[in-house]
């Protein structure tokens, strides 16, 4: 009987200290670092947007902003659990700025004769974590925001087209 309970015991502690996800994608937003809300936020701009005049390579320029979009749909989720939902659309809506710019970049590369598979790859991934964060955010935003939401959500589906051709 101990051994049972025992079993039971520990199978309950791997399964609450288990970091498997049941959600759709297994991608990985990274922390966005300073939220536009801040007063310092401008500088990260003009770093950000120095970084990227910098970068040459075309896949390069593609990771660079893959990397953006991605800490700015995070920024906008952050926002939005701090009650900020119309920063927060504005935030998701340059992160999904980015996103183009992060697709073109690797069409560019592509016609460069660069091997895109990779990033391809990544970019495919990233399309479904931005459909599955801003399907969360749809389910609960107020009806006044929810409607900007779903166009959001509507780019972010024509980037996936855009991905498979």
């Amino acid at each position: 009987m101990k051994r049972i309970w025992l079993f039971i015991f520990s199978l309950l502690i791997f399964l609450l200290s288990s970091n498997t996800s049941f959600a759709k994608s297994n991608y990985e937003l990274p922390y966005p670092g300073l939220l536009p809300d801040s007063p310092l936020y401008f500088l990260r701009v003009i770093r950000d947007r120095t970084v990227e005049l910098l970068i040459a390579d075309p896949l390069k320029k593609a990771e660079y902003n893959l990397l953006q979009a991605d800490k700015r749909l995070n920024a906008g989720i952050y926002l939005f659990n701090k009650g900020k939902a119309s920063l927060s659309l504005s935030t998701i809506s340059k992160a999904e700025n980015y996103f183009d710019k992060a697709i073109e970049k690797i069409k560019e590369a592509k016609k460069q004769g660069m091997d895109v598979d990779d990033m391809q790859r990544r970019l495919t991934n990233a399309v479904i974590k931005h459909q599955e964060e801003l399907t969360k955010l749809i389910k609960i935003a107020d009806k006044n925001l929810k409607g900007n939401f779903e166009k959001e959500f509507k780019r972010i589906m024509g980037f996936e087209q855009r991905l498979k051709h």
